[in-house]
């Protein structure tokens, strides 16, 4: 099923390949515009996470979704768990990272620490794996000096010596890097985490890292204790880290709840049930916003597994063989294809790639497409206006001059009249951006210091005698959620809110201007109605997929509301992170160090300043009106009131250059006629 999933996003590469090239052929991208795609294309890669508690089954969930078979080893201890990475690679390989001499010099003196009473868990967990590590360690101690902060290729059949619980190099492995030759994998990276609350704190700072990079991080949970107090601590704590708005929730081995006579809806009731409860009693909605739109999805990775594997492998192993019949008797199975349908890998599956198509396909093929499109649109555009130029250069040749300054006198006028028109629809969106500015900041800036106040609340309740580690996360978790969900919720209302004010005025804009070329005499082969609808199509007013500020040509550089929240998040997590660090890092007493945050909290608060990034947006009218003037004064009539001046000049040549004209205008339809075949070719290729 993973096969499939992972196949369509090749396919969809693919086409996107042919659409390039075809779109190269016909010209409408140079070579350095096909590179620049191509090189997108090539390095993008879909990121899936995986994460949950030992024991959850995420090995067996891996094997079944991508392997078929039984390739990765459970992990027995947290302590021994690596990070692992799947990918495509020409060859069955790995490759390993160990920690550094810096990483292993600080866990010899964290397992040389005793364990105290008033310890917490963390630190007694901390301490425990340490020991663990150190212990293993004995096996290679003389290989150590030149393992050490190494990245090493190995076997692929070697596997089980970096992540099975007994491996020989498992003691001082950080990270594996499997390459494995399926062409689904190309482009693919899955991402196997040793779970949060990792002791190892190089680990879980890796894992962390790889997972904000996720396009979809999948939580799994285990259905005998689905979503207990360890689940409960990954969601609320952890899953801030993993892409906010991208978490799946899977309850696996729902097959031993259901064999005691739970049903499948029963089972998804409770987990949702319990993750709202305790998402009331925890005082926030950061779950309710995640999981909003989803549900908990019951499977059986272990049975999907069998569905998959030789029969021959599951009868020649006790374990799988005794597993095969449990399931067959308890859900009346007969085969392997019945075993795959029962295990409802299909569903979980379904929904990762419901999110994929809502995620990637936004950015790596529905705004390319656009662009090609946009590239052939405004060819034909460029074509039409030739056209119409060169029709009224042939229709000047052949009027007598009074006509021609009469002519002359009228296009000016209807010049004079759509300038005032676009600089009536400056003003109209000079008064929706002001408002925009005005309300967005009150909005975000209240965000802020609301945040600001928890964040002061934290630091009261911090206790004397506890650690910075117990209360910096705490900090930066409503750092991370002020900026990925409140403020980017925000932004995205107040994008909605003032939509319509300018969708309104850019219609009424276009209708005004479509009715003052109606009285304009543009010959036959000119129609103004459809060129004003061209134009409108550029600013892409009525395209629900596309940022509501990108107002340039697809393939352009232009002013997104995505582009103003990326920078606004980026900016505003760093300037509090970085400060932090430095603030926390300074070797201060406690009420101090307290004082010295709350101090720094509320000058985050004080100097906070939305309109320094709300104003940006302004930029989106100096290209609306750009674009809109080009359109119709500098490309549409300038050139029609030259050529009328250059008719009246032409008094001795009209006839030679009537020929000229008449010869380029056979040129110009043919061109259009190639341009329509061509974009119509490459609709039908998009559509197909």
């Amino acid at each position: 099923m993973a096969k499939e999933l992972f196949e369509n996003i090749q396919n969809k590469k693919q086409k996107l390949y042919s659409l390039l090239s075809k779109a190269k052929e016909y010209n409408w991208l140079s070579d350095s515009e096909f590179t620049e795609y191509a090189a997108k294309l090539d390095n993008d890669v879909l990121t899936i996470g995986v994460i949950g508690q030992m024991k959850a089954g995420k090995s067996t969930f891996l094997n079944a979704f991508v392997f078929e078979d039984d390739v990765l080893p459970a992990a027995t201890t947290p302590m021994t768990a690596a990070l692992t990475v799947i990918t495509y690679g020409e060859n069955k390989q790995l490759s390993a990272e160990f920690y550094t001499e810096n990483e292993w010099q600080e866990q010899l003196l964290t397992a040389q620490t005793p364990i105290q009473d008033g310890m917490s868990e963390s630190q007694i967990s901390k301490i425990k794996a340490a020991k663990e590590l150190v212990e293993k360690s004995d096996v290679i101690k003389d290989e150590m000096p030149s393992l050490l902060g190494k990245t090493i290729e190995d076997d692929f059949e070697k596997l089980i010596e970096y992540v099975g619980a007994n491996g020989k190099y498992v003691s001082i492995t950080k990270s594996v890097k499997i390459f494995y030759p399926k062409e689904y994998l190309k482009g693919v990276r899955i991402v196997d985490t040793p779970g949060f609350n990792d002791p190892i704190v190089s680990r879980e700072e890796r894992t962390k890292e790889f997972l904000k990079e996720a396009d979809v991080v999948l939580l799994m949970l285990y259905a005998g204790r689905p979503f207990d107090a360890t689940d409960r601590e990954i969601l609320f704590k952890d899953v801030a880290h993993c892409g906010m708005g991208k978490v799946l929730i899977g309850i696996n081995k729902y097959d031993i709840p259901y064999c005691n006579g739970e049903t499948e809806s029963a089972i998804k009731k409770y987990v949702a049930d319990e993750i709202h409860k305790a998402s009331s009693l925890m005082g926030n909605e950061q779950l309710n916003d995640i999981l909003k739109e989803m549900e908990p999805i019951p499977l059986s990775a272990a049975m999907a597994l069998m569905g998959y594997m030789p029969m021959s492998k599951i009868m020649n192993d006790g374990s799988y063989q005794e597993k095969w019949r449990k399931s067959c008797d308890d859900f009346e199975i007969t085969s392997q294809y019945e075993m795959v349908e029962r295990s409802h890998m299909g569903n979980l599956v379904e929904a990762v790639k419901n999110v994929i198509e809502k995620e990637k396909d936004a950015v790596l093929f529905r705004k390319p497409i656009n662009a090609i499109l946009s590239k052939g649109q405004t060819i034909a555009s460029q074509t039409e206006t030739e056209i119409l130029k060169t029709n009224e250069q042939i229709k000047n040749l052949s009027l007598p001059d009074y006509e021609l300054e009469e002519k002359a006198e009228s296009l000016t006028k209807t010049k004079r009249r759509l300038s005032r028109k676009i600089d009536s629809l400056g003003d109209d969106l000079d008064e929706v951006f002001t408002e925009i500015i005005r309300k967005g900041s009150i909005q975000l800036e209240d965000d802020v210091d609301a945040a600001c106040k928890k964040m002061t609340k934290i630091v009261d309740e911090w206790g004397r005698f506890e650690s910075v580690d117990k209360v910096l996360p705490k900090i930066n978790q409503e750092i991370e959620y002020l900026a990925t969900r409140t403020l980017k919720r925000d932004i995205e209302e107040i994008q909605d809110t003032s939509s319509r004010k300018i969708k309104s005025a850019l219609q009424d804009f276009f209708d005004n201007v479509s009715e003052l070329l109606s009285r304009v005499d543009f010959g036959d082969e000119f129609d103004s109605e459809e060129f004003v609808q061209k134009v409108s199509r550029k600013y892409r007013i009525d395209d629900p997929e596309q940022d509501l500020f990108t107002v340039s040509e697809a393939d352009e550089a232009g002013v997104s509301w995505g582009d103003i929240a990326l920078d606004f998040i980026n900016n505003f997590v760093k300037g509090y992170t970085f400060g932090l660090s430095d603030l926390l890092g300074k070797a201060l007493a406690h009420d101090s160090q307290a004082a010295e945050l709350k101090e720094f909290i509320s000058s985050k608060s004080a100097n906070f300043d939305a309109k320094a990034y709300l104003s940006h947006i302004v930029d989106s009218k100096k290209l609306i009106i750009s674009g809109v003037s080009n359109e119709f004064i500098e490309n549409l009539l300038n050139p029609l009131i030259e050529q009328v001046t250059d008719a009246k000049d032409k008094i001795t040549n009209r006839e030679k250059a009537k020929e000229e004209a008449s010869s380029k205008m056979l040129q110009l339809k043919k061109q259009k006629d190639t341009i329509k075949v061509q974009i119509d070719e490459m609709q039908h290729l998009i559509n197909a």
